[in-house]
């Protein structure tokens, strides 16, 4: 077992009295945990547990105190596959060493600027450029840094409780003596970084539908349904949205559009999302208003 230990802390208006509101304290500190749950993750897949305890509180601000328990449950199996495991003193300064080579020194570091190139110096070590400074840092931190469930752990700490009133400033602290502080001002810089969507299936097929509800305004999406699934539908089709809006076309109950519709499905931040555009309406069927005949009519021979 590999163990660390760090103390984190909240200052400001709110806090002069040692106590902090349970609602914003909470998540902070389960976030400490998947924090290091994350990074631990990244680093060494299965290879090691990580565990976080809290044992303390201190007055004045407000400080918390943790341990860093590591195990190794498949150590032997990593011996002899020759894996390397991040121990926990050394995971704990990957994200909260004061000096380079921390991910939080490093978020700070860049102010939200964009890396604009890498180039690996060794196994270990890679040298990055920001609007011509160049940084060298370790390959693991960089892993860190661009880990979506790292970044969103660590807003959850620093970013989240910033936004409170009365809490101001967020610190690493050593023997009560800070080693690396982040304000109020500071904060936006730990937000998770947005994921661009990513295009998975993207395909044009004629369907039909019935139709739920109409949206007239803008960029208002249509409620269709397949016979199966119900769906939000923006129509592209100007010609067939001309026509409604000129009144040259009714819809009744049980009324069909036959359409062309674009599925594209995505991965998003927030999983998978699907999304429906109907490019065009090639028909509305309005819905039967009597019964067919079983039987042709023939029409009688004209006289003369």
């Amino acid at each position: 077992m590999s163990k660390a230990s760090f103390t984190i802390a909240y200052d400001g208006p709110a806090l002069r009295d040692g106590a902090m509101d349970v609602r914003d304290l909470a998540p902070a500190l389960l976030a400490v945990g998947q924090l290091f749950d994350a990074a631990n993750s990244v680093l060494n897949g299965d290879n090691a547990r990580i565990n976080v305890q809290v044992t303390s509180t201190g007055q004045g601000s407000f400080e918390i105190f943790f341990d860093l328990l590591q195990t190794l449950p498949q150590q032997i199996v990593g011996i002899f596959s020759g894996e390397v495991v991040t121990a926990a003193l050394n995971l704990k300064e990957l994200v909260f060493t004061s000096g380079v080579g921390g991910l939080v020194w490093l978020i700070k570091y860049l102010r939200g600027r964009k890396i604009e190139r890498s180039e690996q110096l060794s196994e270990s070590m890679i040298r990055l450029t920001i609007e011509g400074e160049s940084i060298e840092v370790p390959i693991a931190l960089l892993r860190l840094y661009q880990d979506i469930a790292v970044r969103t752990a660590l807003q959850r700490v620093v970013d989240e409780p910033l936004k409170r009133e009365g809490i101001d400033v967020f610190e690493i602290r050593e023997n009560k003596r800070p080693i690396i502080t982040v304000i109020q001002s500071e904060a936006i810089y730990f937000a998770k970084p947005e994921l661009a969507d990513e295009v998975l299936i993207q395909e044009t097929r004629r369907s039909a539908f019935s139709i739920i509800s109409l949206a007239f305004k803008e960029d208002n999406k249509w409620r269709l349904f397949d016979g199966n699934t119900q769906i939000s539908a923006l129509i592209e089709d100007q010609s067939f949205l001309q026509r409604v809006d000129a009144n040259q076309i009714a819809f009744a109950k049980g009324d069909i559009l036959l359409c062309d519709v674009r599925v594209t499905q995505k991965r998003t931040g927030e999983g998978l999302r699907t999304e429906y555009v109907v490019e065009q309406v090639i028909e509305h069927r309005p819905a039967a208003r009597q019964l067919p005949l079983p039987f042709d009519i023939i029409n009688p021979p004209k006289d003369g």
